[in-house]
């Protein structure tokens, strides 16, 4: 009776909101990160408020966060050493920023001449850190945008 309850409790407490994410009137500046080794010429991609399409996108991204499902903190997100994850950024008219990436943890697999290292997708989840805080977050529809949206916006800003 006590392990059942103790795991109510656990699930309950997964349900309430840690963070108070923004509302889109409160958001100033919304940019994508490129991430891996820098490039000569690469910028991050600013997102334009001022555009309905773009501001939308930002609302759905807002929506995704305060709708998600807490899972923990982010103890091993896997970050590999040739440069950084492409990364959403929102910054807060108070100051505060949000940063996105995809949740990967880390695998490692015993080779003959040692241990070889490698990143995993983990399915419907990404990290969040704000707030000096990093977690994980359940959010399919989030997690979707950064892998295939986010990934065509990228791709379309370094071919031009």
């Amino acid at each position: 009776m006590s392990f059942a309850a103790a795991v109510y409790q656990d699930s309950q407490k997964k349900k309430e909101p840690l963070i108070e994410f923004p509302d889109i009137e409160d958001v100033v500046s919304a940019v994508i990160n490129i991430g891996g080794p820098p490039q000569p010429g690469i910028q991050p991609i600013q997102m334009d408020l001022d555009n309905n399409m773009q501001k939308l996108t930002v609302a759905k991204i807002i929506y995704w966060l305060q709708h998600a499902e807490y899972m923990g903190p982010s103890q091993n997100e896997f970050i590999s050493h040739g440069g950084g994850p492409n990364e959403f950024v929102m910054k807060s008219k108070d100051g505060k920023v949000i940063r996105m990436i995809d949740a990967f943890d880390p695998i490692s697999i015993v080779i003959s001449n040692g241990v070889m290292t490698s990143g995993v997708s983990v399915s419907d989840q990404v990290t969040i850190n704000y707030d000096n805080k990093s977690l994980r977050l359940k959010s399919p529809d989030l997690k979707r945008w950064i892998e295939n949206d986010m990934k065509t916006i990228i791709e379309d800003y370094i071919k031009a």
